[in-house]
């Protein structure tokens, strides 16, 4: 019996250790929110469900569950995503970025792109005021994306192997709360 205390003692512990290793900073869940990685990433999987592109997989769905989906239950795990991507330095930087006029606008506009391209079943969320950049943001946008931390969370952040793995697990959850496989 002692062993097996000892056991489940030590196997608790490195549950709570396992936790709070990955747990998440708040810098970087401002820089999910900033990016709004968590709502694009929800609303694509949304869209993708509605749209009967995931019933092969995950069979059936309730549509209305689905529809309900909020991407804030996702957000954490988005946020340990960036932890293991990016150095705290970089977050910093990023968040600097994303939270300022132009990093505002360089994601309203990327919502507007991805909405229009999505169509009327688009599951993003409508950005209400018209896209307005003056020079001075445009250039700034430019410089950022120019930079090795702009096209790394470009090209690289939504293509690495913990974003991939976030994904399908964010994915499976949506499935698994509306009454998929």
């Amino acid at each position: 019996m002692k062993s097996f205390a000892k056991a489940w003692v030590l196997s608790a512990l490195g549950a709570f250790a396992a936790t709070s290793a990955f747990a998440e900073s708040p810098k970087s869940v401002e820089l999910v929110r900033a990016m709004r990685t968590d709502e694009i990433a929800v609303a694509n999987a949304k869209l993708a469900f509605l749209g009967g592109n995931l019933a092969e997989r995950f069979g059936k769905t309730s549509k209305g569950c689905i529809k309900r989906v909020s991407y804030t239950e996702f957000t954490a795990g988005w946020a340990r995503v960036v932890d293991g991507f990016l150095k705290p330095p970089e977050i910093d930087s990023a968040l600097t970025f994303y939270q300022s006029p132009a990093g505002i606008k360089y994601v309203e506009g990327l919502l507007r792109r991805m909405r229009e391209r999505q169509g009327k079943e688009s599951q993003l969320p409508e950005v209400p005021s018209k896209e307005e950049i003056s020079p001075e943001q445009l250039a700034k946008i430019s410089d950022f994306s120019s930079t090795d931390l702009g096209r790394k969370l470009g090209n690289d952040f939504l293509q690495s192997p913990a974003a991939v793995a976030w994904g399908s697990d964010m994915t499976a959850q949506i499935a698994k709360k509306c009454g998929g496989k």
